[in-house]
């Protein structure tokens, strides 16, 4: 139940909070950073192990390729936490892992988009048992040891605030593992809160200036200078 009011409060956060917007064009590449709050799908243990809320870094590169569409590169830092359950008995696991993501982001609006990537996630430390119900030289094995963990996101993203260059997105995110172990839970889901920077864009923006020049009429002056 809490995972469906989770989802429940990103999701009116998202739609009610869209005002501004941006402009999708070829050439443009915009860069993305702020805060991931995130979770691994697993219920609460029967000894009263549950998955928390962690908090972490995040970093999103998109480049547009037409006025509908920009390919997507994501790099999320994580604490993440692995769940396997066997025989009634459960084991948690949690290693810091780059969780790195490619896809393609669709604008369904010019104030809400979604994406669709691929992802992999490399371990950079040392795997902790959090909580083990097992016997010593007994335990059970999570990919929080694997090498290289691979899977699916998906992606809900709006602008909450804008100036054109500068904006406030709020993201959410869920990370489908396909490499997961028998009775293991792998996937989880998340809130990006960050700053989006119009780093490059290809064609310069008029002016409210430049547009009211173009539009006054010639003087009179010019209009009476002889050639």
């Amino acid at each position: 139940m809490m995972n469906h009011k989770f989802l429940l409060i990103i999701l009116t956060f998202i739609f009610s909070f869209s005002v501004y917007a941006y402009d999708a064009s070829d050439g443009n590449i915009t860069i993305t950073a702020g805060s991931f709050i995130y979770r691994t799908v697993f219920p609460e243990t029967p000894n009263g192990v549950i998955s928390g809320y962690h908090g972490d870094l995040g970093l999103i590169m998109n480049g547009d390729i037409d006025n509908k569409g920009s390919l997507e590169i994501a790099l999320f830092h994580m604490n993440k936490l692995y769940s396997r359950d066997e025989f009634g008995k459960t084991q948690v696991e949690q290693t810091q892992v780059m969780h790195t993501s490619m896809g393609y982001r669709r604008w369904a609006t010019p104030y809400l988009s979604g994406a669709l990537g691929f992802y992999s996630a490399y371990p950079m430390d040392d795997t902790k048992v959090i909580h083990t119900d097992f016997a010593p030289g007994t335990e059970l094995t999570t990919s929080a040891r694997d090498k290289t963990e691979y899977g699916f996101d998906f992606s809900i993203q709006s602008e909450v605030w804008s100036n054109e260059e500068i904006s406030v997105v709020a993201d959410a995110r869920y990370a489908l593992s396909v490499t997961s172990q028998s009775h293991e839970n792998a996937d989880h889901y998340g809130l990006m809160l960050a700053v989006k920077y119009l780093f490059k864009e290809k064609y310069t923006r008029k002016t409210p200036e430049i547009i009211e020049k173009k539009s006054q009429p010639p003087s009179e002056d010019k209009l009476l200078k002889p050639e």
